[in-house]
C-alpha cells in the first residue's frame, strides 16, 4: 500500500489487527475524521504516533496500539478517550494523566518511568481496569484509591515501587485481582485488605513484606481462589482459617520463614477435591462517559509459580492448574492425610523444609498429580507403592531424604534422572546403580551366574531369530513351486525346521546346565 494513498471512505471502526501496517506509522488514516474505534494492535509499527493522529481523533473513544514497537513519550490520554490499550510497545517518560471518565487503561509492558502521583491528582473516575505492570515505575505507591471506588482488576507488579502496600486498598469493595508482583514493598499486609472482600486472585511474591500471614485472610477474604505471598518475609505459623478458602485453587506461600505444620484441615480446600476448572476469562461490567454507557471487558489470571522445577509464567494455562506450594520455609511435621484428599490437586511443592515421617501411603489417590517435589526433607521409609499408580505425573523430586528400600517397579517412576532419588543413602533399584540385592552397581555385575543368565538369554533371541527367518523364507520359496510338490516340500520343510530349533536349544541347555554346575561347585568348595 502506498504512503500516499487516502481512502476514498470515511468509516467509524476500523479494525484491523495483525495486518502488517508498518514500519512507519499510516498516514492515510489522516481522513478518518469520525473514527470512534480504532485496532491497529500488532501490525508492525515500530515508528513514533504522529503529533496530526491526535488532530484526528477528537471522536475516537476506543484505541488499541497494543503488540507494537511504537516509541516516544505519551504525555496524557486524550479526554475524549474512554478505553486505550498500549500494551507491549517501547513508551518511555512519566505515566500519562488519566482522564476521569477513562474505564480501561492498559500500559504494562512499556518503559514508562518515574512515579504515579498523577494517580492521586484524580479525585473522581469510572477506571475499571488499570494495569501498569511491567514498566520502570518507581517511589511510593499513592494512597488515593478511595477515588477509584469502580476498579476491579490493578495490576502493578514487576516495576520498583517501594514502602507499603496503602490502606486505602481496602476501600475497593469491587476489586476482584489485586497484584503487587515483584516490587520492593515492606510492611504487613494491611488489615483494611480485609474489606476488599470481592477479592478473588491477590498476589503480592517477591517483595520485602513480613509479618504473620493475617488469619482475616480466611475469615473475611472468602473468594480468594488464588493467594501468592512467595518470595517475603513471613513467619509464623500456617493460619488454620485458611481452610475456609473453599474455592481456593492456588496457594503459594514459599520462599518465607513460615514454622510449625500443615492444618490437617486443607481436606477442606474443596476446589482442589472436585473435578472442575477455574474461570478461563473474567468477564465484568464498565459504566463509562457522560451518558452511562456500558461496556463488557475480559482478561484472563496469570502466576509467576514453581511449575516442574522451573519458575515461569503460567499465562492462559492458569485456569485449569491446581497446587500447593510451600517449598523453602521451615515446616515441620508429617504430611497430613487431608492433602491426599485433594484428588484434583495438579501440583504439589513441599521441598526444602523439615518435613519427617514416611510418606503418606494414600498418595497413590492423588492420580492427576503431574508435580511433585518432596526434596530436601527428612522423610524416611519407603517410596509408597501406591505412586506407581500416577499415570500423570512428569515431574518427581524426592532427594536429600531418609527414604529407604526399593524404587517401586513396573511404572514410570523409574523414567525419572537418577538425581530425583540421589541423597537418599537406603534407596535401591533402577534408575539408581545400587542394586537391592547387593551393595555393588548393577552396572558390574561379578557373579557368573548373572553373565550366564545373559549369555543364555541372548543366543536363545537369536535363535528364534534365525528360525523365524528360516522358516518365512522357507514358505515364500515353496509357494512358488508348483502346487502338486507344495504340500509335500511344506511338511519336509517343517521338520527339518523342528529338528533344528531342538538341537540348538538342547546344545544351548547343555552349556548353561555345565557353566551353572561349575559355579555350584566352586561354591560349594569355598
Amino acid at each position: 500500500m502506498s504512503s500516499e494513498w487516502f481512502p476514498p471512505f470515511n468509516l467509524p471502526e476500523l479494525f484491523l489487527a495483525s495486518c502488517n501496517l508498518g514500519p512507519l506509522f499510516p498516514t492515510w488514516i489522516q481522513n478518518q475524521t469520525d473514527i470512534i474505534g480504532l485496532d491497529f494492535s500488532n501490525t508492525q509499527i515500530s515508528d513514533t504516533i504522529p503529533m496530526w493522529f491526535w488532530d484526528i481523533t477528537t471522536t475516537m473513544q476506543r484505541l488499541d496500539l497494543s503488540s507494537n514497537k511504537i516509541k516516544g513519550i505519551f504525555a496524557s490520554i486524550p479526554l475524549y478517550i474512554e478505553e486505550i490499550d498500549l500494551s507491549a510497545n517501547n513508551f518511555e517518560g512519566p505515566v500519562p494523566l488519566i482522564p476521569p471518565q477513562c474505564s480501561k487503561i492498559d500500559l504494562s509492558h512499556n518503559k514508562f518511568s518515574g512515579n504515579i502521583l498523577p494517580l492521586s491528582k484524580v479525585e473522581a473516575t469510572t477506571l475499571s481496569f488499570l494495569d501498569l505492570s511491567h514498566n520502570l515505575l518507581s517511589g511510593e505507591v499513592p494512597d488515593s484509591w478511595i477515588y477509584f471506588q469502580d476498579l476491579v482488576f490493578l495490576d502493578l507488579g514487576n516495576n520498583n515501587f517501594s514502602g507499603k502496600i496503602p490502606m486505602s486498598i481496602g476501600y475497593l469493595a469491587s476489586l476482584r485481582t489485586l497484584i503487587f508482583r515483584n516490587n520492593s514493598l515492606n510492611g504487613g499486609l494491611p488489615e483494611f485488605l480485609r474489606n476488599s472482600s470481592s477479592l478473588g486472585f491477590v498476589d503480592f511474591g517477591l517483595n520485602n513484606l513480613s509479618g504473620v500471614v493475617p488469619e482475616w485472610i480466611g475469615q473475611d477474604l472468602t473468594q480468594l481462589y488464588a493467594l501468592i505471598l512467595k518470595s517475603n518475609d513471613f513467619y509464623g505459623s500456617v493460619p488454620h482459617d485458611l481452610c475456609h478458602l473453599s474455592d481456593i485453587r492456588f496457594l503459594d506461600l514459599s520462599k518465607n520463614r513460615i514454622s510449625g505444620s500443615i492444618p490437617p484441615c486443607f481436606s477442606n480446600l474443596t476446589a482442589m477435591v472436585e473435578n472442575e476448572i477455574g474461570i478461563t476469562d473474567h468477564y465484568y461490567t464498565a459504566t463509562y462517559g457522560v451518558n452511562f454507557r456500558q461496556a463488557i471487558f475480559s482478561y484472563f489470571d496469570d502466576a509467576f509459580a514453581g511449575w516442574k522445577g522451573k519458575e515461569r509464567e503460567c499465562g492462559s494455562s492458569f485456569a485449569y492448574l491446581k497446587m500447593i506450594d510451600l517449598s523453602s520455609n521451615e515446616l515441620t511435621g508429617e504430611i497430613p492425610i487431608g492433602i491426599t484428599k485433594l484428588l484434583d490437586l495438579n501440583g504439589l511443592n513441599l521441598s526444602r523444609n523439615k518435613f519427617d515421617g514416611e510418606i503418606p501411603g494414600q498418595i497413590g489417590r492423588l492420580k492427576k498429580l503431574e508435580s511433585l517435589d518432596l526434596s530436601s526433607n527428612y522423610f524416611s521409609g519407603e517410596i509408597p507403592q501406591s505412586m506407581s499408580g500416577l499415570t500423570f505425573l512428569s515431574y518427581l523430586d524426592l532427594s536429600d531424604n531418609n527414604l529407604s528400600g526399593r524404587i517401586p517397579s513396573g511404572s514410570q517412576l523409574q523414567l525419572f534422572n537418577s538425581s530425583m532419588y540421589e541423597g537418599n543413602a537406603g534407596l535401591c533399584g533402577f534408575p539408581l546403580t545400587k542394586r537391592c540385592d547387593e551393595t555393588r552397581p548393577e552396572s558390574q555385575p561379578s557373579s557368573n551366574g548373572n553373565e550366564d543368565d545373559i549369555f543364555y538369554e541372548r543366543w536363545l533371541c537369536v535363535s528364534a531369530t534365525l528360525g523365524f527367518t528360516t522358516a518365512f523364507c522357507g514358505v515364500c520359496v515353496t509357494l512358488l513351486l508348483p502346487s502338486d510338490q507344495r504340500h509335500e516340500d511344506l511338511l519336509n520343510f517343517r521338520d527339518q525346521i523342528y529338528v533344528f530349533m531342538s538341537t540348538c536349544i538342547a546344545k544351548l541347555k547343555c552349556i548353561y546346565n555345565k557353566d551353572a554346575g561349575g559355579v555350584t561347585d566352586d561354591a560349594s568348595s569355598t
